[in-house]
């Protein structure tokens, strides 16, 4: 499990992240502004059950599309993971529990969206799997990452011209989209929209 501490002053990340000591709390007070930064009880437990929910439901084959921004990569990197893992074997070596996840004409592209290349998370794993099959002749993953400030070239923001350009023309076995919300109200509308004209049904749209 992964968690992100955004620095308030309250929240289930900040309590997780709670400094230990006197110093830490003192500069935790000074940074959140809390009168209870002192208080907090080092004994205090949580209990972490898991995991929950349907997964990616992936299939051995298929093309898979991915738009996640922010920390929403973190939902993704597990699978970015598990196929560098694959990719860096040869292929009767691959054990059994992970080659059944994959035959040929298995895809998986990640579009990422994030601030800048210091704020982007799983990047250096990302691009890992990228050289990785570039080096191997590999086709089985590909990514498209786009920095808001970047001394590079910008890639086009996700608009619904642009997610149709991207889509259009692809047999897609499913579409994922995690963001935060604005980004996925617009994908729920945009894919909702098009589902019909990219061949998708509902089932293999999941707007996380």
């Amino acid at each position: 499990m992964t968690l992100k501490t955004y620095g308030v002053a309250k929240g289930l990340a900040t309590k997780i992240h709670r400094p230990g000591t006197a110093e830490a709390k003192t500069e935790q007070k000074i940074r959140d502004g809390s009168k209870t930064s002192d208080s907090f009880n080092e004994e205090e437990l949580y209990w972490i059950k898991g995991p929950m929910g349907r997964g990616l439901q992936l299939e051995p084959t298929g093309k898979y599309v991915a738009f996640c921004a922010g920390t929403g990569a973190l939902v993704f990197l597990d699978l970015v993971a598990h196929l560098i893992i694959k990719n860096s074997m040869p292929a009767d070596q691959v054990p059994a529990e992970i080659a059944k996840y994959y035959a040929p004409g298995f895809k998986f592209h990640l579009y990422c969206s994030f601030m800048s290349r210091d704020q982007a998370i799983g990047l250096d794993l990302i691009e890992a799997l990228v050289d990785l099959n570039k080096a191997l002749g590999l086709d089985n993953f590909e990514a498209t990452v786009r920095l808001s400030v970047t001394e590079g070239p910008k890639l086009p923001r996700w608009t619904p011209e642009y997610i149709e350009s991207e889509l259009s023309g692809k047999a897609l076995q499913k579409v994922w989209v995690c963001g935060p919300p604005a980004v996925n109200e617009m994908f729920d509308k945009t894919l909702g929209d098009l589902k019909d004209k990219l061949n998708l049904k509902a089932h293999q749209i999941d707007v996380m």
